[in-house]
C-alpha cells in the first residue's frame, strides 16, 4: 500500500513538472525600454537539428513545440541546429509605435527576425547571412538591429531564428527609438575612446621602431594592431567600416584576429623575454603555441569550423597563460625589465578566462560585461606593453651611462698604467744600457726585469683591449709595478742616478711588508697571461706562510717560474705552489718540460751557462738559475732540484716559516 502512495506521488510530480515545462512563457507588456533582466520569463525557445521549419510552421503547427528559456540570456552552446526565439509582447503604451529589437551580437551566419501579428501576416523586418553585406541590415549599427512597428495596444509574436559557427549566445533587449539612439551615442563613444588609445600606441610604435630601428616595437605594434582588429569585429565596427561587402570573411574573422593575437602576442613575448638567448624551454613552448593556433586555422578550410573556434578560445587561454609564466619566469632574475610585461599579461588572463568559463563551462556571463572587461584589459594590456618597452629602453640607456663612465674610469686607468710602463721601459732601458758597461748585479737586475716585464704588457695590453679590470687584476698589476719600480730604483740608485727623487714613492711601496701567499699569486698573475698564449696550464696551490725579503722572494720566484714557462712545451703543465714541513715553508716550481740531472743542475746554476739540450727550446742568457742559486746562498736559504722526476723539473726553495 506504501509503494503505491509513493508510486502514485512520483508519477504527480512528474506530471506537474511536464506540464510546467510545456507550459507557454506568459506575454509581456511594452512600457517603454525593456532590458534582456526584464525580458527573462518571456522567451520560449525551439531547436530545429534538421533546418526545415519556417517561420509559418512556429507560428502555427509548430507552435507548441517552444520550451521557456530557462537562463537570463539564452545560451544552447556550440550546437549544430538552427534555433528559433519566440517573444510575445503588447505595446502598453499609449504613443510609442516605433520600436526596436535589440541584440547584443554583431553578426551570425544565419539571422532573421519576423513579426507576426493577429491577422495572420508575418513580416521579415532583419534577414542576414553570408550572401549579404553590411549594406542590406535596416538600421545600420554594428550589432544587429530589428525595427519592428508595434500600434500601441497592438499585440505581436516575435521570432528570430539563427544559427552562429561560433556560440549561439544572444542577448535580446526591446528599446524604443529614442533609447537605442542614446545607447548606439554612448557605444560610438565608448569604441571612439578604446580605438583612439589602442591605435595611438600602435603609431607611437612604429614611430619609434623608424627612429630606433629596433625589432620590438614591429612585435609590439603587429600585437597591439591585432588586439584592435579583434575588438573592432567583435563590437561589429569592422564589418561595417573595413570589410563591408565581405560576410564570408566576417564569418571566420574572430578566427583570423583571435589567432592574430595569439600569434603576435607570443612573438612579442619571444622578443622582448629574449627567451631563445635566457629561457630556451619557454621559446620552444612559444614556438609551439604558434604552431597550434596556425594548425587550427588551416584546419578551418578542411573541416567543420564550429568546434575549431571553441578550441580557439582554450587556446587562446593557454597561449596568454604561458605569456604570464614566462614573464614570471623572467622576473626571478630581471624583475625591474619586465615588471610591466607581467602587469600586462595578468589582466589579460582574467578576460580571457571570463571568455572561457562563458564558452567551455556555460557560466551565465553577460555580453556587455563579458566585451566590456574585454576591451579595458586589452587597451590596459597595449599600454602596459608599451611602457614595458619605454621602461627596458630607459633602463638600457641608464646601464649604458654607467658603462660610459665605467670605461672612461677604465680609459684613465689604462692611460695611467701605460705612462707608468712607458717610464719603466725607459728604465729598464738605462739599466740595459749600465748593464753593458758594469757589473754582474746590473745584469742581474735586467736579467730579472725581462720576463715581468713582459708579462706585465700583456695585461695592459689585455685591459686597452677592454679585458674587464677585476679587483685581482687591479692589485696584480699594481704589485707588479711595485717590484719592478723597485728594482730597477735601487740598481739606479746604486750608480748614483739622476732618476732617484722621481722614484721615491716606488721605493716606499716596495719596501711593504707582504706575505709568502701574496707574493706568490702575484707571481702567479704576472705570468698567467704569458702561459696562456704558450698553451700551458699554469696554476697556484699555497699552504702556510713565511718571513722573507718580498723583493728577494719576487726575484728568485720569478726567475725559476720564467724558466718552467719558457722550457715547457705546449699543452704542458707548471705548478707555483708553498707548503709547511715543520719549521720550513718550501717554495716549489713544477713543470713538465725536458727536466734536469742533479748534474745538470749544478751546471745551470753557473753564470752565463745554457745547456746544451736546451739551445733550441727558448731564447736566454744562462742567467735564471744562476742568480736564484745567488740570492738564496747571500740569504742562507736553500735552493735545490727535487731528484728522480718521472718527468719534468721541480726546483724547491725554503725559508723559516712563521
Amino acid at each position: 500500500m506504501f509503494f503505491r502512495a509513493l508510486l502514485a506521488v512520483t508519477y504527480l510530480f512528474l506530471a506537474l513538472q511536464t506540464t510546467r515545462a510545456f507550459a507557454e512563457s506568459p506575454i509581456i507588456d511594452l512600457h517603454g525600454p525593456t532590458s534582456p533582466e526584464q525580458l527573462f520569463g518571456h522567451i520560449d525557445y525551439v531547436l530545429d537539428p534538421d533546418w526545415v521549419r519556417t517561420a509559418h510552421d512556429m507560428v502555427g503547427s509548430r507552435s507548441g513545440d517552444f520550451r521557456p528559456v530557462d537562463k537570463l540570456t539564452p545560451d544552447f552552446g556550440y550546437t549544430p541546429s538552427q534555433v528559433w526565439l519566440r517573444l510575445r509582447a503588447r505595446n502598453a503604451t499609449e504613443h510609442t509605435k516605433e520600436w526596436r529589437l535589440y541584440f547584443r551580437e554583431n553578426f551570425k551566419q544565419i539571422f532573421d527576425v519576423y513579426v507576426a501579428r493577429a491577422d495572420g501576416t508575418i513580416e521579415n523586418t532583419l534577414s542576414q547571412d553570408l550572401e549579404r553585406g553590411f549594406s542590406s541590415r535596416p538600421i545600420p549599427f554594428p550589432e544587429l538591429v530589428a525595427p519592428v512597428d508595434i500600434e500601441p495596444g497592438e499585440r505581436v509574436t516575435l521570432l528570430v531564428r539563427f544559427w552562429s559557427e561560433g556560440s549561439s549566445n544572444l542577448s535580446i533587449a526591446v528599446e524604443t527609438d529614442a533609447s537605442f539612439a542614446a545607447i548606439a551615442a554612448g557605444r560610438t563613444a565608448k569604441n571612439f575612446v578604446y580605438y583612439g588609445m589602442t591605435m595611438l600606441l600602435i603609431i607611437v610604435a612604429l614611430a619609434a621602431m623608424v627612429v630606433m630601428r629596433r625589432g620590438i616595437f614591429l612585435a609590439y605594434a603587429a600585437y597591439a594592431a591585432s588586439t584592435l582588429l579583434y575588438l573592432m569585429h567583435s563590437d561589429g565596427v569592422a564589418f561595417q567600416y573595413l570589410w563591408p561587402d565581405w560576410p564570408k570573411f566576417n564569418s571566420v574573422a574572430s578566427v583570423v584576429t583571435g589567432s592574430a593575437i595569439i600569434v603576435f602576442g607570443a612573438n612579442y613575448a619571444r622578443v622582448f623575454l629574449q627567451t631563445r638567448k635566457f629561457h630556451p624551454v619557454f621559446d620552444k613552448l612559444l614556438l609551439a603555441v604558434i604552431a597550434v593556433t596556425l594548425a587550427i586555422d588551416v584546419a578551418c578550410f578542411f573541416t567543420d569550423i564550429q568546434p575549431l573556434k571553441k578550441l580557439l578560445v582554450l587556446v587562446a587561454l593557454i597561449a596568454i597563460g604561458l605569456f604570464l609564466t614566462s614573464g614570471l619566469a623572467a622576473a626571478r632574475t630581471r624583475f625591474k625589465e619586465v615588471r610591466f610585461y607581467v602587469l600586462a599579461w595578468s589582466g589579460a588572463v582574467v578576460s580571457s578566462l571570463i571568455m572561457t568559463l562563458r564558452h567551455w563551462l556555460g557560466v551565465e556571463i553577460s555580453q556587455d560585461f563579458q566585451y566590456d572587461s574585454m576591451r579595458v584589459v586589452m587597451v590596459f594590456d597595449a599600454t602596459m606593453m608599451g611602457l614595458a618597452i619605454a621602461d627596458r629602453y630607459n633602463q638600457l640607456r641608464q646601464s649604458r651611462q654607467s658603462a660610459l663612465q665605467a670605461s672612461l674610469r677604465q680609459a684613465e686607468r689604462n692611460l695611467d698604467l701605460n705612462s707608468r710602463l712607458h717610464e719603466l721601459e725607459e728604465q729598464y732601458g738605462v739599466a740595459l744600457q749600465l748593464a753593458q758597461s758594469r757589473d754582474e748585479a746590473f745584469r742581474n737586475t735586467v736579467h730579472d726585469l725581462r720576463q715581468p716585464l713582459h708579462a706585465l704588457r700583456l695585461n695592459i695590453r689585455n685591459l686597452a683591449g677592454g679585458a674587464p679590470e677585476t679587483q685581482d687584476v687591479r692589485a696584480h698589476i699594481d704589485q707588479t709595478f711595485r717590484y719592478l719600480e723597485t728594482l730597477v730604483s735601487e740598481q739606479l740608485d746604486s750608480a748614483g742616478d739622476a732618476r732617484r727623487d722621481q722614484h721615491a714613492s716606488a721605493e716606499k711601496s716596495g719596501g711593504e711588508d707582504l706575505g709568502v701567499p701574496a707574493i706568490l699569486k702575484s707571481i702567479h698573475e704576472m705570468f698567467l697571461p704569458d702561459a696562456n698564449a704558450r698553451g700551458i696550464d699554469f696554476r697556484f696551490a699555497v699552504n702556510g706562510d713565511g718571513v722573507i725579503d718580498p723583493l728577494v722572494l719576487m726575484r728568485v720566484a720569478t726567475n725559476l717560474v720564467s724558466n718552467a714557462i719558457k722550457y715547457t712545451p705546449p699543452g704542458g703543465k707548471v705548478l707555483l705552489s708553498a707548503r709547511r714541513r715543520g719549521d720550513r715553508l718550501s717554495i716549489a716550481v713544477h713543470d713538465t718540460g725536458p727536466g734536469l740531472s742533479e748534474a745538470e743542475f749544478a751546471e745551470a746554476t753557473q753564470r752565463n751557462v745554457r745547456l746544451a739540450k736546451n739551445r733550441h727550446e727558448a731564447d736566454g742568457h744562462g742567467y735564471g738559475l744562476a742568480i736564484a742559486s745567488e740570492l738564496a746562498r747571500q740569504h742562507g736559504f736553500t735552493l735545490a732540484l727535487v731528484a728522480k722526476r718521472r718527468n719534468g723539473a721541480t726546483i724547491v726553495f725554503d725559508i723559516p716559516a712563521r
